[in-house]
């Protein structure tokens, strides 16, 4: 019993469970081309279940999980490889693509701290949805600046992921939306790492807006939220 709790206290435990199962999950809808069999929804799904099954304490699955978040940074820099490819269509479409970013953090955000307080929920919740639509790393910081749950903001940032990357694709087919560079931008900006993910599988031109995206949604949360918390008066 010993060996065991010493081996779950191990990052190593985290870092095999998490890829072990993210892998068999891609593995098993690799052929599949329904954007609902999405091997993050699962895997989540199944890493929790596992947990609570086995009585696994979170810390101990967390341990290893800090390794993997240490690569987010790198990986997202590499997403500046087609953004470079795409120089071009950054020149021409530079103003748009700037007003429609600006514009979808100013939704997310809106729309984000509207929703909580139409439900009737407390500040805590407004403010930890608010950053929903950018990346973890920028949303925890910016929830736990305005006294917010990071917790709780990942969980919506992993939602809006999750919906992005599942229905993004449906919804801009549904609105007629063609455009590369709009389809790119809109997924980037509202769905961060999740969307650009998508973004890429439908093309480069539309992986490389939406790598573009992320850092910038990201920029612009950061300056817009606290005035827009403001607004509401929070």
């Amino acid at each position: 019993m010993t060996d065991f709790k010493t081996f779950f206290s191990n990052p190593v435990f985290g870092v095999t469970l998490t890829v072990g199962t993210m892998l068999f999950f891609y593995l098993l809808f690799k052929k599949a081309k329904s954007p609902l069999l999405n091997p993050m929804i699962f895997s989540i799904a199944a890493i929790i279940a596992f947990l609570k099954l086995t009585g696994i304490p979170y810390e101990s699955y967390e341990n290893g999980t800090r390794i993997l978040t240490f690569f987010l940074g790198p990986a997202i820099v590499s997403l500046a490889v087609p953004l470079y490819r795409q120089f071009e269509s950054l020149k021409v479409n530079a103003v748009p693509i700037l007003l429609g970013i600006t514009l979808g953090v100013v939704v997310s955000v809106i729309s984000g701290i509207g929703l909580s307080l139409l439900l009737g929920l407390n500040r805590e919740v407004a403010v930890s949805m608010a950053p929903k639509g950018t990346t973890s790393g920028i949303a925890m910081n910016l929830s736990g600046a305005f006294a917010g749950s990071p917790s709780m903001t990942v969980a919506f940032v992993n939602v809006a992921g999750i919906f992005g990357y599942s229905i993004g694709e449906i919804t801009l087919d549904l609105l007629k939306i063609r455009d590369p560079v709009a389809r790119g931008v809109s997924l980037g900006t509202s769905s961060h790492i999740m969307g650009t993910r998508r973004a890429f599988e439908m093309g480069e031109q539309e992986g490389a807006m939406g790598s573009l995206s992320i850092g910038v949604a990201g920029i612009l949360t950061s300056f817009l939220m606290p005035l827009i918390i403001r607004i509401f008066g929070l």
